[in-house]
């Protein structure tokens, strides 16, 4: 079991990626190496569950921006769900907020996403 990360699919060929920890470049990586594979063999809308992650740094933003590039390079989109206020407020500061759906639950993050 990793730690770091989780990839679960819901009905629709959703991916649920919960992430405990996007303050680690090298953590962040290999969460990306997962998602790739997935996206890869053509599951390419994605769910982030940031309910574990009180805070994140420049490094997190980045892993959101990657994600949600690769994805929509192949016709996907991300949603962001259950964030912070702490990360809704760097989003902001940021001016990112515009780029993510972002939805406070998983489940309502995954309709966007299917829709």
């Amino acid at each position: 079991m990793n730690l770091t990360y989780s990839i679960n699919e819901q009905d629709g060929g959703i991916q649920i990626l919960k992430v405990h920890d996007l303050l680690s470049e090298h953590a962040n990586n290999e969460i990306l190496n997962a998602v790739q594979q997935r996206i890869d063999a053509g599951q390419t809308r994605f769910v982030v569950d940031l309910s574990q992650i009180r805070y994140m740094n420049s490094v997190g933003l980045n892993f959101l921006i990657t994600l949600r590039a690769r994805s929509q390079e192949e016709g996907g989109d991300i949603a962001v769900a259950n964030p912070s206020q702490k990360v809704m407020d760097l989003l902001n500061m940021t001016k990112l907020t515009p780029i993510f759906r972002i939805s406070p639950s998983v489940e309502q993050a995954a309709a966007e996403v299917a829709a």
